[in-house]
């Protein structure tokens, strides 16, 4: 491949790929990797490919985390618990949830699938109720009730 050329076919299918579809082919990739790719010495098509693997990992990852953080709210799970397990913050935490269920809210009025305000409300509180107690020992910002009215 020539500097500045076309993005390989294998790398650009992978920002297609969902989760498990992405991690099977960056395993496949990495065992048919040479030992010279694995240690840098690979050519630019290798690279490409592994980038685009590993930055859909990242975004598909990064979603599941959120969407396991909702329902560890919603199970009960104490935000100290999360802020551990996750190694963020409790305001980054609740910026990340924040950003999510917003996001699940509008879809729900959209599309009629996504969080609904009730769940969102529940949730909100646990983040609320857990952010800046000092049984805790956690801060956090206070979490606003749903931002869409209820259906």
């Amino acid at each position: 491949m020539s500097p500045g050329g076309a993005v390989p076919a294998g790398a650009a299918a992978a920002a297609g790929m969902g989760l498990r579809e992405a991690v099977d082919a960056y395993r496949e990739a990495v065992d048919a990797a040479t030992a010279a790719e694995l240690a840098g010495d690979g050519d630019a098509v290798f690279y490409l490919r592994m980038a685009a693997l590993e930055a859909t990992i990242a975004r598909r990852a990064a979603v599941r985390a959120v969407i396991s953080i909702h329902r560890a709210l919603l199970g009960g799970a104490a935000v100290r618990q999360l802020v551990e397990v996750t190694g963020v913050s409790a305001d980054q935490l609740a910026e990340w949830w924040t950003g999510w269920a917003d996001g699940q809210v509008r879809l729900r009025e959209q599309a009629g699938i996504g969080v609904d305000p009730e769940e969102y409300d529940r949730a909100a509180a646990a983040l609320a109720g857990h952010a800046g107690t000092a049984a805790d020992d956690v801060t956090g910002p206070g979490i606003p009730a749903s931002p869409r009215p209820r259906m």
